[in-house]
């Protein structure tokens, strides 16, 4: 066999050093295209886009200003929407349907909108090394609006109008930023010449209410509910065109069960029309079905609809809150913590109760024996028989004049009354009778009381003595001192 001489050998080692120095190269290169890529895709694009194809004097303009992706976004902004100011006036801001648990904030300066927004249902976690992770309530890989603009074209207005975005601001994603870059804008001609012929709705909402399905300019039936005490229904609408004439009618006297809202639009040349409908249910209740909640105690109570004819307490009014997750009619009042509501134990008759929703406690109302007071419900009861009541007071009736109360009285005139408050807590409370007011009472020790003053008497003999004993002393000191400074002659 023959013996490879040092060339060959030489030859051989640069073949392997320049093979591997091209792997080096080949996957260098790869990591470096694959990090382009990655950073690329990591990018948002926001544009603005146009919902209408063709537009004229007097029409609507919506533009959705859109991000091609949302990868886990926290917060975004400021995005700087811009329009022709001199082409039409700004009628309203909608925030994206996807991006509801985002709170908006925006600002209008002439033609310049500025929208940022934050995720208000963010995640936070700890991770292992105890650093807190935030992670966006919303992402998607698909495009996302993220707003609307809806603008109105002046009646004069002619040639091309443009919307455009000149700043994305920050797109940041837990604790990175990620980068954005603006995408494109609208110009769109301004090219109707004579009267126009659209009768078509550009939004259609119900105060206090949701329709179904979400309003569509070319769907033209709809559906929602409403509760009992609604009895009137506001609707508002935005024509399509300026001059479209609108008639609204059946929205109010509302009956129970199914009623009809007719929309009847004419457009600007008086021969195009079209009728949105919406059918709405007046629930013959406002008490969700089967809806309870229970108490501290494990009691249960199931809500009812108040009858028409119940007598409501003083300042109190109707509005519907979500308890134990039903969303129930409740009575509120300015300053009370518990709300009023209409509920059925399982034994007693249906009636009021206050309902402290963090003490989770239920009271019941009762006329003749609840205090309403400015901030807080009290109500009157039996004193139990391990609480003793102090000798100096009796046993005494309080006429307030819408009701009478049931407490004690001394001779001093002091009227006390022993009640539970919201939470649950009995005690004795102060009530004074000029203005209806209630406070803690603290019973004083009169055994004390004597005692000290037994005591002060004592030490107050004990100081007199003190004083003339020191008197007498600081006398004695001074004349002898002077005695001894000032000494008297002897007689010879």
């Amino acid at each position: 066999m023959r013996k490879q001489s040092d060339r060959e050998i030489l030859k051989m080692t640069a073949k392997c050093v320049t093979a591997v120095s091209v792997f080096v190269f080949a996957a260098f290169l790869c990591f470096f295209c694959f990090s382009k890529r990655v950073k690329a895709d990591s990018e948002v694009v926001v544009s603005a886009v146009a919902r209408q194809t063709e537009i004229g004097p007097g029409d609507i303009l919506i533009i959705d200003v859109v991000a091609d992706r949302m990868p886990g976004i926290t917060d975004f902004g400021p995005i700087l929407f811009n329009y022709d100011s001199d082409k039409a006036d700004f009628i309203s801001f909608e925030q994206g349907k996807d991006l509801a648990n985002y709170v908006f904030y925006e600002t209008k300066v002439g033609g310049e909108l500025t929208i940022t927004a934050m995720d208000q249902m963010m995640n936070i976690s700890v991770d292992d090394n105890g650093e807190e992770v935030i992670t966006s309530s919303f992402m998607s890989e698909n495009q996302v609006v993220l707003f609307s603009v809806i603008l109105r074209l002046f009646p004069e207005s002619n040639g091309d109008i443009d919307c455009w975005i000149s700043e994305v601001g920050e797109f940041r994603a837990s604790q990175e930023t990620i980068s954005a870059k603006i995408g494109s804008g609208v110009t769109m001609p301004i090219n109707r010449a004579g009267m126009s012929s659209d009768a078509t709705l550009a939004s259609l909402k119900i105060k206090g209410a949701t329709i179904s399905p979400e309003f569509n300019p070319n769907i033209t039936d709809y559906s929602c509910s409403v509760e009992r005490s609604v009895s009137e229904l506001q609707v508002n609408v935005i024509a399509s065109n300026l001059w479209a004439a609108i008639i609204i009618d059946g929205n109010q006297h509302l009956s129970m069960g199914e009623n009809v809202i007719s929309i009847n639009v004419t457009a600007q040349d008086g021969s195009s029309h079209m009728r949105y409908t919406v059918h709405v249910e007046r629930r013959e209740s406002d008490v969700p079905s089967n809806a309870s909640l229970v108490d501290r105690e494990g009691n249960t109570y199931t809500f009812l609809d108040a009858p028409g004819d119940v007598v409501i307490p003083n300042g109190f009014t109707l509005t519907t809150k979500n308890i134990n997750g039903y969303s129930v009619p409740a009575y509120v009042r300015d300053g009370v913590t518990s709300v009023l509501l209409y509920l059925f134990d399982g034994t007693q008759s249906p009636g009021f109760y206050f309902y402290d929703s963090t003490a989770k406690t239920v009271i019941r109302y009762d006329p003749e024996n609840t205090l309403i007071e400015a901030s807080s419900i009290h109500k009157i009861k039996e004193v139990p028989a391990d609480i003793a009541i102090p000798d100096e007071f009796s046993p005494y009736q309080y006429d307030t004049g819408s009701m009478v109360i049931s407490g004690y009285s001394n001779n001093e005139g002091d009227f006390i009354v022993y009640l539970s408050d919201e939470k649950g807590n009995d005690d004795f409370y102060y009530y004074d009778k000029n203005d209806g007011s209630i406070s803690l009472y603290r019973f004083a020790n009169k055994k004390a009381e004597i005692l000290y003053s037994y005591l002060f008497d004592v030490f107050l003999v004990i100081a007199i003595i003190e004083a003339v004993i020191i008197t007498v002393t600081v006398y004695i000191v001074r004349k002898m001192v002077s005695e001894r400074t000032n000494p008297k002659p002897k007689r010879v």
